[in-house]
């Protein structure tokens, strides 16, 4: 590729670009275009990106003495940009206009419980027993289905306690759903652990080798490979702990991650949330304050930027009504 021929260099996703790469980019094409101009003295360079996106990749916040020189001559650099244009409607969402509204208050940082409920009442309990149908197929395995035994002595239980013990999710407060799907195999998670002495961490996940069947519910089978019981099974048998990454603290949802996730949806009625929203995941989760700092300088830009723009199409417009 001939440096020397370009006239426009376009970098998108400008979120992830960090003030070390866009120092190297700079040096880099100096030295391909022999100019010690800005970008080797490229006409045009234009960033495009939503900094409320996922932030620049960095293995090691410490910088030495080299890294943070070319780290504030980045950021010099930076801030001669000021011809900038601000899009605020979210187009993904634009037919929800209720997700629309969650967005924009996410972006601004004024979330509060309010939003909290609105995205909680999209908690699908039944995940668990989607994702226990997609694992027999996926597996080509039989299944086994225990109906609780739940009984109501005196009265007909409330709408709340029937969606409380129909509950699939990993709610400890709930220790036995009304439906228990098992498929050999499947992966578990500890959510409240009964025996100390099996050394078994509440949070912890491991694969489900077998269940142990109650005699006094027998197996009915009604496909190939799906039996029903009418009762619990006696137990379950957990196999090998599966392995992943632990974590020393439960930490909050990282505030870009947080709107990044969210905005992918295109309706309120597409998001589907295994378990409840945190409190400290939402309300007062907000981005830094330098960032929110840049971000208000980049709109007064974009906000004279327009104002010039306009000016010089009014103009224009007045140029070409004059007589000749």
């Amino acid at each position: 590729m001939d440096w020397q021929e370009k006239d426009v260099l376009v970098i998108d996703e400008v979120s992830m670009l960090g003030a070390r790469t866009l120092h190297a980019v700079n040096e880099r094409l100096r030295r391909l275009r022999g100019s010690r101009q800005d970008f080797g003295g490229i006409p045009i360079v234009l960033f495009c990106g939503d900094f409320q996106q996922f932030r620049p990749v960095q293995r090691d916040n410490s910088f030495k003495a080299e890294q943070r020189h070319q780290h504030d001559k980045a950021h010099a650099l930076w801030k001669r940009f000021t011809t900038v244009v601000m899009l605020d409607e979210q187009m993904r969402a634009a037919g929800d206009p209720e997700l629309q509204r969650l967005l924009k208050r996410i972006r601004l940082g004024v979330q509060d419980r309010t939003d909290l409920n609105l995205l909680n009442s999209r908690n699908r309990w039944n995940l668990n027993m989607e994702a226990s149908l997609a694992f027999r197929v996926q597996q080509r395995s039989t299944m086994r289905i225990f109906i609780s035994e739940h009984k109501w002595k005196e009265e007909l239980p409330t709408e709340e306690e029937a969606i409380m013990i129909l509950n699939q999710g990993d709610d400890s407060a709930i220790p036995v759903p009304a439906v228990f799907m098992f498929v050999a195999g499947m992966p578990i998670v500890v959510n409240h652990n009964t025996h100390q002495g099996l050394k078994l961490v509440n949070g912890a996940s491991y694969s489900a080798v077998e269940v142990i069947v109650d005699k006094a519910y027998p197996g009915h089978r009604i496909s190939a490979d799906m039996t029903i019981h009418f009762g619990p099974p006696a137990g379950c048998g957990a196999g090998e702990k599966a392995r992943g990454n632990a974590t020393t603290s439960a930490e909050r949802c990282d505030p870009y991650g947080l709107y990044v996730q969210l905005s992918r949806c295109r309706t309120l009625d597409g998001i589907m949330l295994v378990s409840k929203v945190r409190d400290r995941d939402l309300v007062g989760n907000r981005v830094p304050e330098e960032m929110t700092a840049a971000q208000a300088r980049l709109e007064v830009l974009s906000e004279r930027t327009v104002e010039e723009a306009l000016r010089w199409l009014d103009g224009d417009a007045e140029e070409s009504r004059r007589p000749r």
